[in-house]
């Protein structure tokens, strides 16, 4: 899971890169970057960090031009945080700059496929080539040919992928895959400078810059915005969609609106489907708390619902990250010690309803309800917003191995104990549709019920278990 921005036609497209970037900060922690350019001269500048770590005024200052595409990155693939950021450049046949949003489930055999050697294990590199590629076979590089390559690029991948690319003369050209997992938006400025366009991971990225979302780029669409502004899209693949249900549930941005579905509502509709579930343990609560921030929607719902007082028992440092979406185990542990610090007299003495989006490892839920007793908490009951994960993700979220997963093997009575819980109560497949209001087989929900919406081999899901497990490794043995 990674942000993405692309702009054309702008004053300064670095500038709009930025403020768009912290906008979608909550993506992608790991590493950041900007593609800019103006007529046939580019900038690209990349590094690991944050925006703030990585871009300064005389960094903003070199990247000049009125076209640009920025990233921030959320690893799934690739331990090299300088190496693996994005965007990636190109320089035949045709200079490019490409940034995306996804995973590539059938990585190693279009390497081998291509006979590509790469520089980084980035699978962002890896559609560049494949999509240079298949440009290298036209006979002219024009605007039917980069419709042509994307279809056939399409063809070749398996898995999740939003992607922007600036080419500078031709313009800025993003396609999304046939099955729209990832999310993009398409939107446009008309002021006193002129008009511009852009395309982003969450229409709140476009709503603060100032430009009106036209809708989102369709599963299977390509779209080419050139640089005279007129642009045109091609839906070049039409399958069954299968949206991330993750989105709703933890990714995006609470005032973000996901294919037509605001991500607020469909958290407090969780909320209320949650108390349903609840209902039927015939328990007693004195209050309810979220964890911050995500599960503060889903715990406003829930209180609402069951007529229960609503408070704030947990304290966020704000300059601490999002510990879901860090790369390894010892920097998650470390960052939710510092991250949360009980409000004591909201809880010593209560039955207590915690409520949290989800429960992927289990580590977190562990130090909250421990937390929690130590601060005398006469019960504590664990409320979570989706149902049991019981099965890694190939498509771009850190859904790790099957052996990290805490609900893989377990039943909840087990995870229950397990964490220390005096109940766990969690959101059922049901009511999760329900919640986001989607068509159940519109939603990816592989990892809740192992049904994935692309073929997933048995000899891939080892792959990239052995692979996440090394670079884990290879992570904690730098640290140590």
């Amino acid at each position: 899971m990674c942000g993405i921005i692309g702009i054309l036609g702008t004053n300064n497209a670095s500038a709009e890169l930025y403020t768009g970037l912290f906008a979608i900060q909550h993506r992608g922690q790991n590493g950041a970057g900007m593609y800019t350019s103006e007529g046939k001269d580019s900038v690209l500048k990349k590094d690991k960090g944050l925006i703030g770590e990585v871009f300064d005024e005389s960094i903003l200052e070199e990247l000049e031009g009125s076209n640009g595409i920025g990233h921030v990155r959320y690893p799934t693939i690739g331990s090299n945080v300088e190496q693996d950021a994005q965007p990636f450049k190109i320089e035949n046949p045709i200079e490019m700059g490409m940034a995306h949003n996804g995973n590539i489930v059938n990585y190693r055999e279009m390497v081998e496929k291509y006979d590509l050697d790469l520089k980084s294990t980035c699978d962002l590199e890896l559609i560049l080539h494949v999509f240079a590629k298949e440009l290298e076979k036209e006979s002219e590089i024009d605007e039917n040919a980069l419709f042509v390559a994307a279809e056939r690029t399409m063809d070749n991948l398996n898995g999740s992928y939003s992607v922007v690319t600036l080419i500078p003369g031709l313009g800025l050209f993003t396609f999304r895959d046939p099955r729209g997992i990832r999310p993009m938006v398409f939107g446009k400025k008309v002021n006193l400078d002129g008009t511009s366009f852009g395309v982003a991971s969450e229409n709140t990225v476009l709503d603060i810059l100032g430009y009106k979302v036209l809708r989102e780029v369709l599963p299977g669409e390509a779209i080419l915005i050139k640089e005279d502004k007129s642009y045109q899209a091609r839906q070049l693949k039409n399958e069954k969609t299968n949206h991330c249900m993750f989105e709703w549930v933890y990714f995006a941005r609470p005032d973000s609106t996901i294919e037509r579905i605001n991500v607020y509502e469909a958290r407090f509709r969780l909320g209320r489907e949650l108390a349903k579930e609840w209902q039927k343990k015939n328990k007693k609560l004195d209050v309810v708390i979220p964890v911050p921030d995500t599960a503060r929607t889903i715990a406003l719902a829930l209180a609402e619902e069951l007529d229960l007082p609503y408070r704030e028992g947990l304290l966020r440092n704000r300059y601490v990250g999002r510990t879901f979406i860090m790369p390894d185990q010892t920097s998650r542990e470390t960052a939710v010690k510092t991250k949360l610090n009980p409000i004591i007299e909201e809880v010593k003495g209560k039955k207590i309803g915690l409520v949290d989006d989800s429960i992927v490892r289990g580590t977190t839920s562990k130090k909250l309800i421990k937390l929690m007793k130590n601060c005398n908490a006469e019960e504590v009951h664990f409320l979570v917003g989706c149902p049991p994960i019981v099965s890694p993700c190939y498509y771009g979220i850190d859904i790790p191995t099957q052996e990290e997963l805490i609900a893989a093997n377990r039943s909840i009575r087990e995870i229950k104990k397990e964490i220390g819980a005096d109940s766990l109560t969690y959101q059922n497949i049901d009511g999760l549709v329900k919640g986001i209001a989607k068509k159940k087989d519109q939603l990816c929900l592989a990892c809740l019920d192992k049904e994935y919406p692309t073929k997933v081999r048995e000899d891939i899901r080892d792959y990239f278990e052995n692979m996440r497990r090394k670079e884990r490794e290879t992570v904690e043995g730098k640290k140590n």
